[in-house]
C-alpha cells in the first residue's frame, strides 16, 4: 500500500492534468458560440465596409462607381490652384464614392501646365456629365447623384478661373 503522502502527490497530479487536458463547460459554450457567430458573418453576402447593411440593398452601378473613380483620379492629378474649386470637387466625389461604396484618396497636389489641368478638369466634367444622363435608379445613384451635381457645380467654377 502507498504511504498517504505519496497518494496524495500522486492524484493531485492525476486531477491537475485531467483539468488541462478537457476544456471547461463555460469555454465550450463560448467556442460554439464563436463558431455559430462566424458561420453566420460568413454566410452573408459581400458589402463593403462603412456601409449600411439593408436587407434588400442594391449593389451599385458599375459604370456609376468607375465615372466617380475615374473623374476623382484626374482631379487628384490636375494643378492645383482653382482657388480651392478642384479640392471642394474632390471632396463631393469622395462622398458620392461613398454612397457607391468606393473609398476615394489622395490630395492630389501636382505642378503641371494650367492647358493640360485644364483639359483634365474638363474630361473629369464629361465623364460626369455622362453618368448624371444615365437614367439607373436606384437609392444609391440618387445619392451619389447629389454630390456629382455638387461636383460639377465645383469643377464649372474652377475651369472660369485663370
Amino acid at each position: 500500500m502507498m504511504q498517504p503522502a505519496r497518494l496524495f502527490v500522486v492524484a493531485t497530479i492525476a486531477l491537475v492534468t485531467v483539468a488541462s487536458i478537457s476544456p471547461s463547460s463555460s469555454s465550450a459554450q463560448n467556442t460554439n458560440r464563436r463558431n455559430h457567430r462566424n458561420a453566420i458573418i460568413a454566410s452573408r453576402p459581400y458589402v463593403p465596409v462603412g456601409m449600411n447593411t439593408g436587407v434588400n440593398r442594391v449593389p451599385a452601378n458599375p459604370a456609376d462607381v468607375q465615372a466617380v473613380t475615374q473623374a476623382y483620379r484626374l482631379l487628384s492629378q490636375a494643378d492645383h490652384d482653382y482657388q480651392g474649386h478642384r479640392i471642394k470637387a474632390m471632396h463631393h466625389l469622395h462622398q458620392a464614392g461613398r454612397a457607391l461604396g468606393v473609398s476615394l484618396k489622395g490630395d492630389g497636389k501636382n505642378k503641371e501646365q494650367q492647358a493640360t489641368s485644364d483639359g483634365q478638369l474638363q474630361q473629369a466634367q464629361t465623364m460626369l456629365q455622362e453618368m448624371s444622363g444615365n437614367s439607373a435608379g436606384g437609392a444609391r445613384h440618387q445619392r451619389a447623384m447629389k454630390h456629382v451635381g455638387s461636383a460639377l457645380s465645383e469643377i464649372q467654377t474652377a475651369l472660369t478661373i485663370k
